[in-house]
């Protein structure tokens, strides 16, 4: 079969179809050539039409000019083509046709070049709108993914970057990045010497990762989609997309041969976090925030106020951890002098050349060259290690101090079932005396509850575990007995927003206190049950004050400040594990009866006599809870960390000190 001839037009055609579907490089030189060969041709008509019709002139003394020269006549074309000007007045009609012609052939080649370019620039404004173009930086803070605890995020990183001159946060997420800058302003305040650049983008594409330049990034925050109320399915959804981010970090690196930045990320299942910390050992750090935040809030329920210590430990605002060396060493020093040789900041512990970290070590502990001091801080330029002690702590007679004695039985109240619920329950158990009771109050009592509850009971069995199904949301809720427990916590629930969560929280807390009420009136017995509640916007902190809680966790905002600061510095992270968990040394509130006597207390002490009083105690003074600011968020609720050792405090025997301890008497 003969193939069928193709014509030269067709060709043409194919060829010229191809080239201007490539886009707007190939459109603007099309047009460019047009212009140029339009130019030309009309050119050669206009010269050849002065050579069949001369064009002249008319001078002042009415004489006739020969024609204008080729100069002059290519620039008067270029000018019509361009559509600047018309043929002259004096000029004849043949000349004045070739203008006619030249103008309307300008006024489609010009037209259409300058339309295309404007189109091209309004095209490039939509593209930088949506957030596709290339970000050149270096060493920025590079956040993958966009949720509720973003703006958290950069108000701690803002606080940490307050040192630099120009310090960048770079976001990429699939929302839409108008969406995202409008949110962030809305949101945030005076970002200092922070900038915030958003990018639009698939957070585990290598292109996108390439684009927000993560070869150059000083550390990695991906964020999780999943909160702790969604369905199991949609949490691993969730998990499984963040692993398959920290691929894509790793495989965009390895086109460089380069090692990843420091990865920090939120993961919901145990499997999961294995598995990210396998896919790039030593740099990738995994946060269990349901984890952390039910040892959390036991500990608190057990001593109140400590929630509010912890929000001050975590994060950049306030007091930071960090690991300190000096460079003539520790000229012989062990761990109880240590604390005699700083101002203004804390030793709590010990990270040896080993990678091992002990917080609280004996005093005995003799410093190595090679360790590294855990210290407490306002800032890392405000440590200064003195050869000698800077004072002489007084000691007292500690024959008339107060002793106090662990609670041999304690109720304790979980209301609510979350991811949350079964860590709380089983430090409850591991923390409580035999004969104690946890009482867990769900609103549908399921076989996976109740499975999950047994399995506590069996592991620890002096520890009585209860579960009451009571409906939340009836009116009365007297049935709870809130009266008859040492504390009573309030897990966040579900909901399709934190406003909606924090509603239905503050309900229970308001009904709850009414309960309390109406049984001191009726039998006069004061009620000594404490009230804890997880809160999820930190704005609504007033009201929960305001609803009688002495204590509270604002838990997006405590996962925030920790996924921010381990970003930073991913050995903190083992600080916070070592101090939520139950084994070990924990932070305690203690009254100062202990310590000093109350004479003493009401003259007059300085930091460092508290802290040589707790060490007589092989416990860690870190600062003061002063009692008549526990309420007041303008007076950083009465916490006061890392006090100068010479600093005279005036204290009142319901003041209380913050200690690093092994339990709680």
């Amino acid at each position: 079969m003969r193939s069928q001839r193709v014509s030269w037009q067709r060709r043409f055609q194919y060829k010229f179809d191809n080239f201007m579907s490539k886009g707007g490089w190939a459109v603007f030189l099309a047009l460019v050539l047009g212009f140029i060969l339009a130019f030309s041709l009309m050119g050669v008509v206009r010269y050849l039409s002065d050579l069949v019709f001369p064009n002249g002139y008319i001078r002042a003394d009415d004489s006739l000019t020969g024609p204008v020269d080729s100069g002059e006549l290519m620039w008067e074309v270029l000018v019509q083509l361009m559509g600047l000007r018309d043929s002259a007045d004096d000029a004849n009609f043949a000349a004045r046709a070739v203008g006619v012609l030249t103008i309307f052939v300008g006024l489609i080649l010009f037209s259409s070049l300058v339309a295309f370019i404007t189109q091209e620039f309004e095209t490039r404004v939509q593209q930088l709108k949506k957030g596709k173009s290339l970000v050149v930086e270096e060493n920025h803070t590079l956040i993958l993914g966009f949720n509720d605890r973003l703006v958290d995020i950069i108000e701690e990183l803002v606080i940490a970057n307050e040192s630099e001159n120009d310090a960048v946060v770079v976001i990429l997420s699939s929302e839409d990045k108008e969406e995202m800058d409008d949110f962030l302003r809305m949101k945030l305040g005076n970002l200092q010497t922070t900038r915030i650049v958003t990018r639009n983008g698939s957070i585990t594409n290598i292109k996108n990762l390439h684009q927000v330049s993560i070869t150059k990034a000083r550390s990695v925050i991906i964020l999780n989609d999943a909160k702790g109320s969604d369905p199991e399915e949609y949490k691993s959804l969730a998990d499984s997309r963040v692993i398959k981010a920290i691929l894509a970090i790793v495989a965009a690196t390895s086109e460089v041969n380069q090692d990843p930045p420091p990865i920090v990320v939120e993961l919901h299942a145990n499997q999961y976090r294995r598995l990210a910390e396998q896919v790039a050992p030593g740099k990738v750090t995994t946060l269990n925030s349901a984890d952390i935040l039910a040892r959390i809030m036991v500990q608190t329920s057990r001593c109140i106020g400590l929630s509010k210590v912890y929000l001050n430990l975590v994060g950049f605002r306030g007091h930071e951890f960090y690991f300190y060396q000096p460079e003539a060493g520790w000229q012989g020093l062990s761990f109880g002098e240590l604390p005699f040789h700083f101002l203004g900041t804390v030793p709590l512990g010990v990270s040896s050349a080993n990678g091992t970290l002990q917080l609280n070590p004996p005093t005995t502990y003799k410093m190595l060259a090679s360790d590294k001091a855990v210290v407490l801080a306002e800032d890392d330029s405000a440590i200064r290690f003195e050869s000698q002690a800077v004072m002489q702590p007084k000691l007292f007679d500690k024959s008339s101090l107060e002793k106090i004695r662990p609670l041999e039985f304690e109720r304790h109240q979980i209301i609510g079932w979350s991811e949350k619920s079964l860590t709380a329950l089983t430090e409850y158990a591991k923390y409580l005396g035999n004969g104690s009771e946890v009482c867990l109050v769900v609103g549908e009592l399921t076989q996976d509850i109740q499975a999950a509850c047994d399995q506590v009971a069996e592991t620890y069995p002096k520890v009585i575990i209860n579960i009451k199904e009571v409906n939340l949301v009836a009116i009365d809720l007297g049935c709870l007995k809130p009266y008859e427990y040492n504390s009573i916590t309030i897990l966040a629930g579900q909901g399709e927003n934190s406003e909606e969560i924090d509603a239905r929280t503050l309900t229970l807390l308001l009904e709850l206190r009414q309960l309390c009420r109406n049984y001191t009136a009726k039998t006069g017995n004061p009620v000594t049950t404490e009230l804890i509640a997880e809160i999820i916007n930190s704005e609504d902190t007033e009201l929960v004050i305001k609803a009688g809680v002495k204590d509270f966790i604002l838990s997006t905002q405590f996962v925030s400040k920790i996924l921010a600061q381990v970003s930073q510095e991913p050995e903190v992270m083992q600080i916070f594990q070592d101090m939520f968990s139950a084994e070990g040394s924990e932070l305690y509130l203690k009254p100062f009866s202990l310590y000093i006597p109350d004479d003493q207390i009401v003259q007059g002490v300085t930091f460092g006599d508290c802290v040589a009083a707790a060490q007589s105690r092989n416990e860690l003074a870190i600062g003061v809870a002063i009692a008549e600011d526990f309420s007041k968020p303008e007076k950083n609720f009465g916490i006061k960390l890392a006090l100068d050792l010479t600093t005279t405090i005036h204290l009142t025997p319901q003041d209380l000190l913050i200690t690093l301890a092994e339990d709680q008497t």
